[in-house]
């Protein structure tokens, strides 16, 4: 009875998926500028983070190019959403002056999660 405990065991962790995954990015996001993560995922991600700069950021979702505003995150507050297959979480930074900070967790499929700002950056 051991032996098939343990062989269903290994069927188990075995038939979990390993296109999830979970990852971490603490952003700096320039003023007047967006960052934009997924938009081409296989599977839903979800996304939640924390400002922990000085100025509000605004999170959006975009699909099929209409975007819809998720919420207004102050500094210190957190966020969660779960995005769908092919939706965009953007991270958008309203100030004109201020960079914003933002640490943020994700899961998602590895290879099709991309992530990128909006505006060219300097180097």
């Amino acid at each position: 009875m051991q032996r098939f405990t343990r062989k269903i065991l290994a069927l188990a962790i075995l038939s979990v998926p390993t296109a999830a995954f979970a990852g971490h990015s603490d952003l700096q996001v320039p003023p007047a500028d967006t960052f934009l993560l997924g938009g081409d995922q296989a599977a839903a991600m979800m996304v939640n983070g924390r400002n922990v700069g000085q100025s509000a950021v605004v999170i959006l979702s975009r699909t099929g190019g209409k975007e819809s505003e998720i919420a207004t995150v102050v500094p210190g507050a957190k966020f969660e959403h779960r995005f769908a297959i092919g939706e965009t979480a953007l991270i958008r930074n309203p100030s004109a002056t201020a960079t914003a900070r933002v640490s943020v967790d994700f899961t998602g499929a590895p290879s099709s999660l991309s992530m990128r700002y909006a505006l060219p950056q300097k180097k």
